[in-house]
């Protein structure tokens, strides 16, 4: 027998990652923020904007699917690295803002996506580089998609603040 698929759970996992970005800083001063470590040796304030960032683009890339389901959207404009944040302005950022507009757009992408019986199967055509060949992605695998990336940054605060003893 074929089991359905829960369509709350990959919309609940990726709306808790606010809290889980707040839960991973508390007890940091604005000094600690500037810590470094992790994977891609960032300080652990342009991690958390990077997540911030991250999932505003699979937003809009999730309202492009509920809007025309197959649309072609390009992300390759997107390019995080040290240059990028900088010019972002992501090394000096308060990032409480930053949170509290994930944890609203959350609930916003949320509401839509109950809002629309199928929604976790719509699609979105993406390329990760100029002229680099589309690939389809569902609503529900960018959901996913976020979560895994989330829970990879979130080890690294774990492992800067661990070096640093904070």
């Amino acid at each position: 027998m074929k089991r359905e698929r829960d369509p709350k759970k990959p919309v609940a996992e990726w709306s808790k990652i606010p809290s889980r970005i707040r839960n991973s800083i508390r007890g940091l001063n604005e000094s600690d923020l500037g810590l470094r470590g992790g994977s891609e040796g960032w300080s652990i304030r342009e991690t958390v904007h990077h997540l911030v960032e991250a999932n505003l683009v699979a937003s809009n890339m999730i309202i492009a699917a509920l809007a025309t389901n197959g649309y072609n959207y390009d992300w390759t404009w997107v390019n995080p690295n040290k240059s990028w944040m900088q010019r972002v302005g992501y090394d000096t950022a308060n990032v409480a803002p930053a949170i509290e507009t994930l944890r609203s757009l959350c609930r916003h992408i949320s509401g839509l996506i109950a809002g629309q019986p199928g929604a976790l199967a719509r699609t979105v055509k993406l390329n990760d580089a100029p002229g680099a060949t589309r690939y389809v992605m569902t609503v529900e695998k960018i959901l996913r998609q976020e979560v895994e990336h989330a829970n990879e940054h979130l080890g690294d605060i774990r492992s800067t603040r661990k070096l640093h003893s904070r």
